[in-house]
């Protein structure tokens, strides 16, 4: 048995589950050794590759080692662009492991949000001019906790092998079974927007995580502050090998949407998706829009006109409206037009008797967007 030496570094976290990338996907990994971690970190081996070892291994892991012919010596160029040593880059395979990894993540981000709290409200208050900080707490904060503890609660039936029926048939009789089993697809490139950036960040590593990924995320410049918060609280939590945030421009912007990931996620405007899309096509990347559009509100005559009203412009007013989901218009019976158009500033006016200078409403995030 040898112990786990802690000056290997990043193994486990910088290839578990990242879509091994620098050594062009799973088909080129030969695993040919294997050993066990028990609850004390000793490792039990066969055959053990002399002179490496792995660290930060969870107890009960079971690790594949890769062919020594694609980790020996030198350096090589890491997934996220910076150069590790030919040991660090050891290209390994846990089993068992990758669930407790993705709650440990999972946990972090919910962490750092509780946290931090207090920090993302007043970034958001400077990004904004002024954001109501009782609607960042219930969009960024609990907004993003709720996905983040869905994932953690469904980890292990969505990490679930799916049993598949042999075909042809007759191959069953030869003892041929047939499953899925569901494997990350590597390193998530994340483009989140302005008008609820902690929640369009946090939220979707919920899922990213959960896959066993890993993400580079890229924030919107019209939140700086924000922006800069997360970075470090990010950086505070995870290794770059895992989670890395990079601020920035447009320039930025435009530059981290041409990598090659394994898949690309955009929150944003429809104008600059065009050009998300166009140069994600360049590297065949797999991309995920989510873009504004219309929402219309229908009000049946059964319906409680007072109460519709209110639900209407409590979404038209939460974030003043800075929101994809903010109805645009009211589709109704045109006998009660004057009821819905009279209940509406009623319904605005109970929440906020005041709009300037309220401290429960927000500001819009800058002369653009006013415009």
């Amino acid at each position: 048995m040898n112990r786990c030496d802690p000056s290997v570094g990043n193994i486990a976290r910088a290839f578990l589950h990242l879509g091994l990338t620098a050594f062009g996907g799973l088909a080129m990994i030969e695993p040919i050794r294997k050993m066990t971690v028990d609850q004390q970190g000793w490792l039990h081996q066969e055959d053990f590759l002399d002179g490496l070892a792995l660290c930060q291994m969870l107890p009960g892991a079971t690790v594949a080692l890769a062919s020594p012919a694609l980790v020996a010596g030198g350096n090589a160029a890491h997934p996220l662009g910076t150069d590790q040593s030919g040991r660090d880059i050891l290209a390994a395979i846990i089993v068992g492991a990758p669930r407790s990894l993705a709650v440990g993540f999972i946990a972090a981000s919910i962490g750092l949000l509780v946290g931090h709290k207090d920090q993302i409200a007043e970034a958001l208050r400077q990004d904004f001019g002024h954001r109501s900080v009782h609607a960042t707490l219930l969009t960024d904060v609990a907004g993003s906790i709720g996905p983040l503890k869905h994932a953690k609660a469904h980890l292990g039936s969505w990490m679930k092998r799916e049993k598949r029926k042999v075909s042809p048939a007759l191959l069953g009789l030869f003892g041929a079974k047939a499953w899925i089993d569901y494997q990350p697809k590597g390193v998530i490139g994340v483009i989140s927007p302005w008008n609820f950036p902690v929640n369009l960040t946090f939220a979707p590593l919920a899922g990213i995580f959960a896959a066993g990924n890993r993400a580079m995320i890229k924030p919107s410049e019209f939140t700086p502050h924000t922006s800069e918060l997360m970075e470090r609280m990010i950086r505070g939590a995870y290794n770059e090998t895992e989670v890395a945030v990079f601020p920035g421009g447009p320039e930025v912007g435009q530059a981290f949407s041409k990598l090659a990931f394994d898949h690309l996620l955009f929150t944003g405007a429809t104008s600059i998706a065009y050009h998300v899309m166009r140069a994600a096509a360049e590297n065949l990347v797999p991309t995920t829009l989510e873009l504004g559009g219309k929402s219309p509100v229908i009000v049946i005559r059964s319906a409680d006109i007072d109460l519709a009203a209110k639900r209407v412009m409590f979404g038209k007013t939460l974030n003043a409206g800075q929101i994809c989901l903010a109805p645009d218009y009211v589709h109704g019976p045109e006998e009660q037009a004057g009821e819905v158009g009279a209940s509406a500033p009623k319904a605005v006016t109970a929440m906020f008797p005041t709009m300037k200078d309220n401290p429960d409403y927000t500001s819009v995030v800058n002369q653009r967007h006013y415009d």
